[in-house]
């Protein structure tokens, strides 16, 4: 953590966030979807469900939760519900964060 705090001071926020996506994602290091599939080991997919919550610290860019659930495949059969902290647009539509520079996801 200090690594990412001194290269958020030496470099600005978007370059740590992009080094943090890094380590979440790169297989040199820990991948965000490994460790969740090690998590859900111990479930039964008949018996158990995965809450995925605080999806809120992955704002606004360090890494999207439909990449996450999309390397999921494969991986568990544990049934997962994702708290999405965003707001709704229309019927369909999404807006993470309501971050207003972020496109509306799943909008028909």
């Amino acid at each position: 953590m200090d690594e990412i705090i001194a290269l958020e001071k030496a470099m600005g926020f978007e370059k740590a966030q992009e080094q943090v996506t890094i380590y979440l994602s790169d297989s040199d290091y820990r991948p965000l979807r490994d460790l969740l599939a090690d998590r859900l080991k111990t479930l039964d997919p008949e018996k158990n469900i995965a809450f995925l919550t605080r999806a809120a610290s992955m704002a606004p860019a360090i890494y999207p939760m439909s990449r996450l659930l999309d390397e999921m495949h494969g991986y568990s059969r544990v049934t997962m519900i994702l708290f999405y902290p965003g707001t709704i647009e229309g019927t369909t539509g999404l807006r993470y964060m309501d971050l207003k520079d972020r496109e509306v996801q799943g909008k028909l």
